[in-house]
């Protein structure tokens, strides 16, 4: 265990240190909280409602409001009633201790912990709920046998706060466990009503109502590693939904064999970050919750030292963008890859040697 306190006290440092050269993801939903709290709609724009709290970052925000659902808003309040630069750091704890805490329910090795610790501090440096994520989702990996009621609600949960972990519930559907999935989506229901009813009625469709919108004004970036991107690179004006979904049937697919064997969790972490229309170089400490292997872990080094260089504006992210992605990419890939030949090899393993003459 000490490796991974380690590893993640320099983690810590590292944002810590890197921490005024980030624009804050996290003041999204620090903007919406604070303004539900002065009884303004918390789908107003962000910088009109970062104007009321902290006006000194708010021109950084523009005209769009809030991309994450309720749930992350109704996360945020309790951090709301701090000032921004205390809510900040707060949640900068919060966000970092999750990370810790998953590294130590999956066992992670030093050389996992080692090779996703880049990507983690641009996490924390930018406020982002991976972190959250990746706790939630480790603790669903350790109490799917004991308590698969808990896991269930969990998955659930993780759907609320961001929408590609719903993929989940199909896998928990295709290996059988119909019962989890039902209740997954429960959990993921009542959050957004729970939100309805704390933030106020319609909070739900003014976000989803923004969704298309700002899908649309990033899903072309060129820091976004999404397989979306890719595909309408090739066919400008693909519409990012139906290639979204296309994409999850084609790598699904050849996973069918994996997941009806119980390995519903693992093998789609990386169709949930491939397919998923907007996906970031902060979202690959999500890959430590599937097996990564040596080459993997050369990738995700490399890869995340330059992306270090560019959050400290050492090298140009324009530029470099192809060098971080490509090796992001081909992990996901590699890692598909092997679920999905496990998932074909088992069968025939399975099968009975025949009897000699």
């Amino acid at each position: 265990m000490w490796y991974r306190i380690a590893i993640g006290l320099g983690v810590l440092l590292a944002a810590l240190l890197l921490l005024p050269q980030f624009q804050s993801d996290y003041a999204q939903d620090y903007a919406a909280a604070s303004g539900w709290w002065r009884g303004r709609d918390t789908n107003a724009r962000t910088a009109d409602l970062l104007a009321d709290c902290c006006a000194e970052i708010a021109p950084l925000y523009g005209g769009m409001q809030t991309a994450h659902p309720p749930s992350a808003t109704l996360l945020a309040l309790p951090l709301a009633l701090l000032s921004w630069p205390a809510a900040r750091l707060a949640w900068l704890l919060i966000s970092w201790a999750a990370i810790v805490g998953g590294w130590q329910l999956l066992r992670a090795g030093p050389w996992v912990c080692a090779a996703t610790a880049s990507f983690w501090v641009l996490a924390l440096g930018l406020g982002t709920h991976e972190p959250l994520l990746f706790f939630l989702l480790a603790l669903v990996l350790r109490e799917e046998r004991g308590r698969p009621r808990l896991a269930a609600a969990l998955v659930g949960l993780c759907a609320a706060i961001k929408i590609y972990p719903a993929l989940l519930v199909a896998g928990l559907w295709a290996s059988g466990r119909r019962a989890m999935a039902l209740l997954a989506v429960a959990a993921g229901a009542a959050a957004l009503a729970l939100c309805e009813l704390v933030l106020g009625l319609g909070v739900t469709r003014g976000w989803l109502r923004f969704v298309p919108t700002n899908t649309q004004h990033y899903v072309d970036e060129v820091g976004n590693g999404s397989l979306v991107r890719l595909v309408r690179s090739v066919i400008p004006g693909a519409p990012p939904t139906l290639v979204t979904l296309a994409l999850v049937a084609l790598l699904a697919l050849p996973l069918l064999p994996q997941l009806r064997r119980g390995d519903w969790l693992r093998p789609l972490v990386p169709v949930m970050l491939l397919a998923s229309p907007l996906s970031w170089r902060h979202y690959m400490g999500l890959s430590a919750l599937s097996p990564l292997a040596a080459i993997e872990l050369a990738c995700l080094i490399a890869s995340g030292a330059v992306s270090l260089l560019i959050g400290m504006q050492l090298l140009p992210p324009d530029n470099m963008a192809p060098v971080v992605q490509g090796p992001l990419v081909l992990v996901l890939m590699l890692q598909w890859y092997r679920q999905a030949r496990a998932g074909q090899a088992a069968p025939a393993a399975e099968q009975p040697a025949e009897a000699e003459p």
